[in-house]
């Protein structure tokens, strides 16, 4: 039997603690569908892409599901500090959709500063684009932002799901890992920020 951390209750400069708390919808552990490794994986609440033929559509309600407490938050901790436990990965739902990029972005520093060995997976539907030298997430609109929080991720799944490109991968017997359909990029953005553009991940 497992039992939680109490430590990982504690709120430090590096917690995100209660504040800002966002909505989730599970917690899976010993994943190997979405990232390389076995990973944990937080699956927050609420998406403004609303793609077609997405399989989380529960998730696109920003106020759905559950409140992200402090128990769920060592839960997290818990399993990413599993020994075998390759790194974390949020997903959802949109991790970078307004209402939890703070939070998450949050989380994914408190990683890199405590636990260095683990790595990071995002999966977002907006697209990183680089404006100007900046790099940017843009959504289907051409609308854009910026996120600091980049630089704590190791991989970013970006871009949305499109079912009529799932289709012709299937038709195509296109081998297509970690992501939905294939016009979504699996981005080394540590390569990425060092070059200043975009470096796609070779797949394994």
């Amino acid at each position: 039997m497992d039992f939680i951390n109490y430590d990982n209750f504690l709120e430090t400069e590096e917690s995100p603690g209660l504040t800002n708390q966002i909505m989730y919808h599970n917690i899976t552990h010993d994943d190997m569908l979405n990232g390389d490794g076995l990973r944990v994986v937080l699956w927050v609440a609420g998406c403004e892409h609303h793609c077609e033929g997405c399989h989380n559509p529960c998730t696109w309600d920003p106020n759905g599901g559950a409140p992200f407490t402090e128990w769920e938050e060592a839960e997290f901790w818990e399993w990413l500090d599993k020994p075998w436990t390759q790194g974390a990965t949020f997903s959802g739902g949109d991790p970078l959709h307004p209402t939890n990029r703070d939070y998450v972005g949050k989380m994914m520093k408190r990683i890199k500063e405590t636990r260095p060995g683990k790595d990071i997976w995002c999966y977002t539907g907006y697209e990183l684009i680089v404006d100007e030298g900046e790099f940017k997430l843009q959504n289907a609109k051409g609308e854009t932002f910026t996120y600091p929080a980049l630089k704590y991720i190791d991989v970013l799944v970006d871009g949305r799901f499109d079912i009529k490109v799932r289709a012709a991968d299937i038709a195509a017997k296109k081998k297509v890992i970690w992501r939905g359909s294939s016009n979504q990029r699996l981005i080394d953005v540590q390569t990425s920020l060092k070059e200043g553009k975009i470096i796609v991940k070779e797949e394994n």
